[in-house]
């Protein structure tokens, strides 16, 4: 599925790992509509590595491993936002130093980078869910970008209310049906 540099055919290879470019453009604050150039820290097009995960969070965020925006010469190790990487693919790691700023730890099973590349594909939102008569949200499995009218979760059919670029919000309640014209009109 992947064009990656294999560490048995590597023998300077420390381990694999995932690789991603930061987006060219990411949407940030309310709603996603302020759009930036890259990331504070990284520029647009950077090419970041990213760290194993240690749990699984859903990984609305993950810890990348580049080189700064400002200074080319050493890497720093940052939590960033998922949806603001994209071009995810493995390769080989050669540097002590990129090591060192992984973790320095074991890096990643050619079985697992396939695994979140696989979930990575494709864009994904963060995603709540509300029960008719409940004043609070739950969380939910993310889904894909742009979100499905309709959503099972536990057994419950949810109807989408609203998403913006940054995530979606479910529903028991159905969607609102319009009127049809009077047949005179």
């Amino acid at each position: 599925m992947t064009d990656r540099t294999d560490v048995n055919d590597d023998p300077e290879a420390l381990g694999l790992c995932v690789v991603a470019n930061v987006a060219r453009e990411t949407g940030f604050g309310e709603g996603g509509l302020e759009i930036r150039s890259g990331l504070r820290h990284f520029a647009p097009g950077a090419k970041v590595w990213l760290a194993p995960p240690r749990w699984w969070n859903g990984n609305a965020s993950v810890m990348v491993a580049g080189r700064h925006r400002g200074n080319s010469r050493r890497y720093v190790t940052i939590a960033v936002p998922r949806r603001a990487l994209e071009n995810f693919r493995v390769r080989a790691v050669h540097s002590p130093g990129l090591h060192r700023a992984l973790g320095g730890g074991e890096l990643w099973t050619a079985e697992d980078a396939e695994h979140y590349l696989r979930y990575w594909a494709l864009p994904r939102l963060e995603t709540t869910v509300q029960r008719a008569g409940e004043d609070f949200s739950r969380t939910a499995p993310s889904v894909t970008d742009p979100p499905p009218m309709e959503l099972e979760h536990e057994g419950t059919t949810y109807y989408l209310a609203h998403f913006n670029a940054n995530r979606a919000r479910y529903s028991t309640l159905p969607p609102p049906v319009e009127p049809s014209p009077p047949a005179g009109d």
